[in-house]
């Protein structure tokens, strides 16, 4: 069965184990270098320094920092938002990891990134798919960084020549003005006037003389407009009623010529109308029946046609057979013919030849002779077969051509039916079958699907203990929370005890002052209550000491441990040096053999 990639490809270059040296440096082992994943982180902390991410060139950052920072730069410089967290965490788990590059991965799509990538090969440092991702990203990035510079650009330019002006601008515009007041003064000097013609008065005076006015004279033209249009309508409406009274007059003519080819006066009533009108219905129905019929007899009559068609090209296939068998029959008669002829002949040379003296020649012919005697009695056997092979194939045709001369369309059509039916509970049957055949199969490797291989098993463990990881950090979380909340429940349980109690205290106290008993009550009271304070405070204080004395003892543990952690780094690192030391001197013994069996 062929391996599959579950959750993630763990490629050469992760980090397979943590460890820390005797002074609590954290230390990296177990881990095997790849060339190609070198040059490919390389290449991507080139890329991002050359985009302007300087922080990639720190040398005391971690790869994951480094490829994670970058990214979110170059996406935040794409004007995308990405949901991190604001402080910082330098040591940071597996899932917390995965967390992290999760949100930045849930970006790429938005973002319409050509590129794949899974949260796991970020977290695992897969150099060569991250590459590409990070590559598109410093493109898309600068291409944003220069649309945003030409956008300001283009915003700075516009804002400056809305608010700001040249000393050349402001100078082109007070020359502007000076000839625009220039041309002002010009124009209202001289400014046309209207003059009108003059003519004598009556009375020897000169008075001017005005023009038509040109409201009246627009009236009138729209009068006349008006006048033109209504003429026009009325020969529309001329024409209209012309083209209606000629409709009409065809129709009447129409159904005059139709009443002197029937014979039907022309004046009818609604009921002639009606009467009329049923008797088409009842004629149309029955027409209508009457071809119905007609066509069923019609399709009956060619259904028949074509079977005896078919009928009759069968006997002219039969009759064609029966006549060539007939000239088989012939052809044969003729050899048998032939052969009686040769046999009479032979029977004549045998008698002669028995008359004469045998000799080794008579003998040689002899034997020939009855050669073929023997062949003519193995041919009439032969031939006495054929014709009863003949007569019988020929009764059998003689049976069919009978038997389709004497049926019916009806029973040809049965027999179909009945074979039809068969054939398809047969492939109803068969495909039942199939279906058993392919569910069994289908079964059979769901089966050998869910049986899982060394590989997958290891991505199973590797997988639950990211989610250990993960489901931990999240109990502590949790664990947390709940301590939180518990003591600013307490809290808030203490200051409302508190706040009730002096309440109680101002509301008793104007009371209690009012008489000697009530004031000596009063303080009674309030003792009892400060005692009960200070018993429940030593109640605290002594869970406080408990809860101290518990942590004391686990820091003790947590230094023992640790210590113990320390001295496994250092028996871990000697190992390593002494591994390396004995596979040196296991070299220098086997080249030391190789020169000893050389000079031997």
């Amino acid at each position: 069965m062929a391996t599959k990639n579950i959750f993630s490809k763990h490629l050469p270059n992760v980090k397979l184990a943590t460890r820390f040296d005797a002074d609590g440096n954290e230390i990296q082992v177990e881990r095997r270098e790849d060339e190609e994943q070198k040059r490919k982180e390389q290449d991507i902390i080139d890329t991002l320094v050359g985009a302007g991410y300087y922080r990639a060139h720190i040398q005391g950052l971690s790869s994951f920092d480094k490829i994670v920072g970058g990214m979110t730069w170059c996406i935040e410089a794409c004007d995308y938002d990405v949901n991190v967290d604001l402080l910082f965490h330098e040591n940071l788990t597996i899932g917390q990891k995965i967390a992290l590059t999760e949100k930045i991965v849930a970006v790429l799509p938005r973002m319409k990134c050509p590129f794949l990538i899974e949260p796991h090969q970020i977290q695992g440092l897969d150099f060569i798919n991250i590459f590409p991702v990070v590559q598109w990203l410093v493109k898309r990035s600068v291409e944003n960084r220069s649309k945003k510079a030409d956008t300001l650009r283009k915003l700075a330019a516009t804002q400056f020549q809305n608010h700001g002006t040249l000393e050349s601008d402001r100078e082109l515009q007070r020359l502007r003005a000076k000839q625009l007041a220039n041309l002002q003064a010009i124009e209202s000097k001289y400014l046309p006037k209207r003059g009108f013609k003059l003519r004598k008065a009556a009375g020897g005076g000169w008075i001017p003389v005005r023009p038509k006015d040109v409201a009246h004279q627009e009236t009138s033209d729209g009068a006349l407009e008006d006048v033109l249009e209504a003429d026009v309508d009325e020969e529309e409406g001329e024409e209209d009623v012309s083209v209606s009274t000629e409709q009409e007059l065809n129709f009447d003519v129409l159904f005059k010529n139709i009443a002197k080819e029937h014979n039907i006066s022309v004046d009818l009533t609604e009921a002639d109308r009606s009467t009329l009108a049923k008797t088409y219905d009842d004629m149309k129905q029955t027409l209508s029946g009457e071809a119905i019929e007609q066509v069923s007899e019609r399709n009956r009559i060619k259904a028949q046609l074509a079977l005896k068609l078919a009928l009759e090209k069968k006997l002219e296939l039969a009759l064609a057979e029966c006549e060539q068998l007939k000239t088989t029959v012939q052809e044969e008669e003729q050899q048998l013919k032939e052969a009686g002829s040769q046999k009479e002949a032979l029977e004549e040379e045998i008698r002669n030849l028995d008359n004469l003296e045998i000799t080794e020649a008579n003998q040689k012919i002899l034997d020939h002779v009855k050669e073929l005697v023997l062949k003519n009695e193995r041919m009439k056997k032969q031939e006495t077969q054929f014709k009863e092979n003949c007569k019988k194939e020929l009764a059998e045709l003689q049976q069919k051509i009978d038997k389709a001369e004497t049926s019916t369309p009806d029973e040809d059509m049965l027999e179909l039916q009945r074979q039809l039916d068969m054939e398809l509970e047969r492939l109803k049957s068969l495909r039942l079958q199939l279906a058993k055949k392919n569910r069994s199969y289908v079964a059979i490797k769901r089966q050998l699907d869910t049986v899982p291989d060394r590989t997958e098993l290891a991505q199973y463990q590797r997988r639950f203990l990211e989610l250990y990881n993960q489901v931990s950090a999240k109990h502590r979380e949790t664990k947390q929370f709940y301590t939180l909340y518990n003591t600013l429940d307490d809290t808030k349980l203490y200051l409302e005890k508190e706040l009730s109690l002096l309440n109680s205290i101002y509301d008793n106290y104007a009371n209690a002052m009012q008489t000697p008993h009530s004031r000596e009550q009063f303080v009674q009271q309030f003792e009892t209550i400060v005692e009960g304070i200070r018993a429940t405070k030593a109640k605290l204080k002594k869970k406080c000491d408990d809860e101290r004395a518990k942590r004391d003892g686990l820091n003790g543990q947590l230094v023992c441990l640790m210590e113990q952690q320390r001295k496994y780094a250092t028996t871990v690192k000697q190992l390593t040096m002494e591994c390396q030391r004995n596979e040196v001197l296991m070299q220098h013994l086997k080249a030391l053999k190789a020169s000893t069996q050389q000079q031997q």
